[in-house]
C-alpha cells in the first residue's frame, strides 16, 4: 500500500537507514568442542533478557500538556525499557479534530527515543462529530488518524520495530490500528475498543462503523489466540482504549437485539460480543491474559473476568492505567520462562521544572 498523507510524506524522506528497523538480536548457539579424555560438555544457552514496556494514555490533553509527555517519552528511555506503548487519548475531550492538531500530536509521538504503539482512543477520533470538537465526521477522522500515525508496518519512533497490521488482510484493509508483535516471548496485540460505549450509535437502522469494526476485532483477537496455542506461547497481552464494564452484569444478558433498545430502554452494551468472546478463549487458553486499558479510578490490577460457571479466571489479569498524567505511568516487565510472565508496576514519571 503507498502511503499518502504529510505525515506520510514526513516518514518518506528518513534516512534509509531506518529502513534496516526492527533487526532482530539473534541468539548464538555454541557448539560443544569434543575431547578424547572428557565427555562432551554442552555450552549453557543465554539466559533470555526482560522485557520491559511503559504503557500510558489519555496525553497530552493540551497544548499546555506536550512539554510533559515528551518528557515522559524522554524518560523512558533513560530507563532503558525497550518500548512505549500509548493506549490512545492525544488530545483533550473539547479540542479540535482538525488536521494541524492531529498532526502535531503525531509529531510528538514520533519523537520518541524508543520504539512507539499507538492505539486511538475515541477522542481522537469516535467523539470528533461533536461541534466543539469541529462537527467531522467519525470515520473520516479515523481513517485520517490512519494515515497519519499508520503509514508503514513499523511503530513510531526515533527507532522504530516491525509490526505485523489486520490491515495486511485484504478483508480487512483498512484497520491498520490493529497490530501485533512478540516480545519477551508473548504475544502483545492491540485493538480498536475505543470509549463512549465502543462508538455504538443508538439511532435506527445498521450501525455499520461499530458492526464491521466489531467483526474485524472479533477475528483478529480469535487469530492471537490459535497463534498463542499453535507456538506454545506462555502469555497474550490485549491491548484497548476503552474500558469494557466487567461490573455491569453482561454475564446475564441475552443476545442483543432491537428490543433492548426501543422497549426495555436500556443501552446496548457495546462491549458485550468482546468480553464473551475474551472469557471463552481464555478459558481454553493455557498460558497467561494481560489485559491492559484506561479507567477513570485510576491505575489498578485485578481478575475481573470469570467463566460460564462464574469462577474467576485465574489466569486473565486486568491492568487499569493511569491517565492524563505525565507524573506517573505503568511498567510491564516480561520475563521470558518465568511461571508469571507478567510484573506490572507503578512508576513514578520524571520530575517536573
Amino acid at each position: 500500500m503507498t502511503p499518502t498523507g504529510p505525515g506520510s510524506r514526513a516518514r518518506l524522506a528518513r534516512p534509509l537507514a531506518r529502513a534496516a528497523r526492527g533487526a532482530m538480536l539473534g541468539m548464538a548457539l555454541a557448539l560443544p568442542v569434543l575431547h578424547a579424555q572428557a565427555a562432551p560438555r554442552r555450552a549453557a544457552a543465554p539466559a533470555a533478557e526482560t522485557v520491559r514496556l511503559a504503557l500510558l494514555a489519555d496525553q497530552p490533553q493540551w497544548p499546555s500538556a506536550e512539554a510533559g509527555t515528551a518528557r515522559l517519552l524522554d524518560y523512558a528511555a533513560t530507563r532503558r525499557l525497550d518500548f512505549v506503548v500509548h493506549l490512545g487519548g492525544i488530545k483533550g475531550d473539547t479540542e479540535s479534530c482538525g488536521d494541524a492538531l492531529l498532526a502535531a500530536r503525531q509529531r510528538l509521538l514520533d519523537q520518541s527515543p524508543l520504539p512507539l504503539v499507538y492505539l486511538p482512543g475515541e477522542t481522537d477520533w469516535a467523539e470528533c462529530h461533536s461541534a466543539v470538537n469541529g462537527h467531522f465526521d467519525a470515520v473520516e477522522r479515523l481513517n485520517r488518524v490512519r494515515e497519519l500515525f499508520f503509514p508503514d508496518d513499523a511503530t513510531l519512533g526515533q527507532r522504530t520495530v516491525p509490526l505485523m497490521r489486520q490491515s495486511d488482510q485484504a478483508t480487512f484493509r483498512s484497520y491498520r490500528e490493529n497490530v501485533r508483535w512478540s516480545a519477551g516471548g508473548v504475544l502483545l496485540m492491540t485493538l480498536n475498543l475505543p470509549g463512549d460505549n465502543n462508538h455504538y450509535l443508538s439511532e435506527g437502522g445498521r450501525n455499520g462503523e461499530f458492526e464491521d469494526r466489531r467483526e474485524a476485532n472479533r477475528q483478529w483477537l480469535a487469530r492471537a489466540f490459535s497463534l498463542a496455542q499453535q507456538q506454545g506461547l506462555p502469555g497474550i497481552v490485549v491491548l484497548i482504549h476503552a474500558d469494557p464494564q466487567f461490573g455491569n452484569g453482561w454475564e446475564q444478558r441475552g443476545n442483543p437485539s432491537l428490543f433492548d433498545g426501543f422497549l426495555r430502554r436500556r443501552t446496548r452494551d457495546g462491549y458485550l460480543e468482546f468480553k464473551r468472546q475474551l472469557r471463552e478463549l481464555a478459558a481454553r487458553y493455557r498460558g497467561q491474559v494481560l489485559l491492559v486499558h484506561t479507567g477513570l479510578g485510576g491505575f489498578g490490577i485485578d481478575t475481573p473476568l470469570k467463566d460460564a460457571g462464574g469462577k474467576i479466571l485465574r489466569n486473565v489479569t486486568r491492568v487499569v492505567l493511569p491517565a492524563g498524567t505525565p507524573r506517573q505511568y505503568a511498567e510491564l516487565a516480561i520475563t521470558p520462562g518465568s511461571p508469571k510472565p507478567f510484573e506490572v508496576t507503578l512508576r513514578d514519571g520524571p520530575e517536573t521544572d
